[in-house]
């Protein structure tokens, strides 16, 4: 077989609504990041009935830094969400059986609601200045440090 040239492309943009409220933690090292899972819908006509059909995909979302600590607040079931990032795989144990799980390390996420209270919905262009100034945003840390 002939050798191709593949592009080291690993990039999803996706929206949906979270499934419950998130989760944020920290690593030992004392970096922030937010779990959460969402639910994204797709409407397809069904080929045989022409009856319009739904399929939901979940699928789980970690995000990393002050992103996490800012939005950690405003994610919470049903929000609207539509995210950026890469896709991420991790294998461990069940019962005795190795599994394979597949998550989005998201790097830019939006609400798209408005928040209530006090709290406001970061700006894309606000957190795009913070990267610039030296924050890592899409950065994860090393492998032995991820607390799952």
């Amino acid at each position: 077989m002939a050798d191709y040239r593949i592009p080291n492309i690993n990039s999803v943009i996706i929206s949906g609504r979270a499934t419950a409220d998130s989760t944020l933690s920290y690593t030992e090292s004392g970096k922030a990041y937010l779990r959460y899972r969402i639910a994204s819908n797709r409407n397809y006509r069904d080929k045989n009935t022409g009856d319009w059909k739904e399929e939901t995909t979940f699928v789980g979302v970690t995000q990393w830094g002050k992103q996490a600590e800012r939005l950690s607040e405003l994610i919470k079931k049903g929000t609207p969400v539509l995210l950026e990032g890469r896709l991420s795989s991790f294998t461990r144990e069940v019962d005795g059986f190795k599994r394979t799980d597949v998550s989005i390390n998201a790097w830019r996420t939006q609400v798209l609601t408005k928040a209530e209270g006090p709290y406001k919905t970061p700006d894309v262009e606000e957190v795009e200045k913070e990267t610039e100034a030296g924050e890592e945003v899409v950065e994860s840390p090393d492998e032995e440090e991820l607390p799952f």
